[in-house]
């Protein structure tokens, strides 16, 4: 399998300060596991599907970054100022020519989250996200009560009409966003143009707010496709330690 259609995109710019003393020195996209830093996985996923243009958007500890040869970086100037949507601002001269598969990265995952995205044929989306079917198993060993820290997740025909409120009920929930999400070129220059109107307020949003708001108000089309394989997020000490139990055997 061959692809030129998607460039990657990494968002390492934050710190990671719920690690504590673990992000002291580095960010925590360089977190290990087995001795491998988490982004070296999510580069990995990348070359793995065909895809090597891959950019990277730093910040906190930018200078750490200057070692990988094989990606280029676009600093977010105001990281310690802004959100997911402040990063992708950042990178909005290569948003506006391709289209961009884009990833969290403090997350860990397999190949087939990318693939999932590029091997997706039909036409009429503007924003593709990846839905963790397994998400309820992993958030039962990360809270006591899951629904403290999870979020709404409702669709109709593949398709999400509601993400990122506070649910009431596990029926509230029909999947779990994952931090993998594409973009086409078209649709970012349309989004960009509603996020230039109140940058300000856009630029600190979290990103399911964000798409919450774009479904509601701009009937933005966010279609969702399932990924079945492992998936961990590392937001916490305990998030780190469960994936390190879960991975070094």
């Amino acid at each position: 399998m061959k692809n030129s259609n998607y460039i990657g995109l990494i968002l390492a710019a934050g710190r990671g300060s719920r690690l504590k003393n673990l992000t002291n020195n580095k960010p925590k996209s360089f977190l290990t596991i087995n001795k491998k830093k988490l982004i070296e996985f999510i580069i990995d996923n990348f070359f793995k599907n065909f895809i090597d243009k891959i950019y990277v958007i730093i910040g906190y500890k930018k200078k750490l970054f200057k070692d990988f040869k094989n990606i280029k970086s676009i600093e977010n100037k105001i990281w310690n100022k802004s959100n997911i949507v402040g990063s992708l601002i950042a990178a909005d001269k290569i948003m506006s020519n391709n289209n961009t598969i884009i990833s969290y990265s403090d997350i860990f995952y397999d190949e087939t989250a990318i693939k999932n995205i590029i091997t997706y044929e039909k036409k009429n989306f503007d924003i593709i996200i990846l839905n963790n079917t397994k998400w309820k198993k992993y958030w039962k060993k990360r809270f006591k009560d899951p629904l403290i820290d999870l979020e709404t997740f409702k669709l109709k025909k593949k398709y999400v009409y509601e993400i990122g409120n506070k649910p009431k009920s596990y029926k509230d929930i029909e999947g779990q966003f994952m931090g993998i999400f594409a973009f086409k070129r078209k649709s970012w220059l349309k989004i960009k143009k509603i996020i230039i109107k109140d940058i300000n307020n856009f630029i600190r949003m979290d990103i399911t707010t964000f798409f919450n708001y774009l479904i509601k108000f701009h009937k933005i089309r966010i279609l969702s496709l399932d990924y079945n394989s492992y998936w961990y997020e590392v937001d916490n000490k305990k998030d780190y330690k469960i994936l390190k139990n879960s991975i070094e055997k």
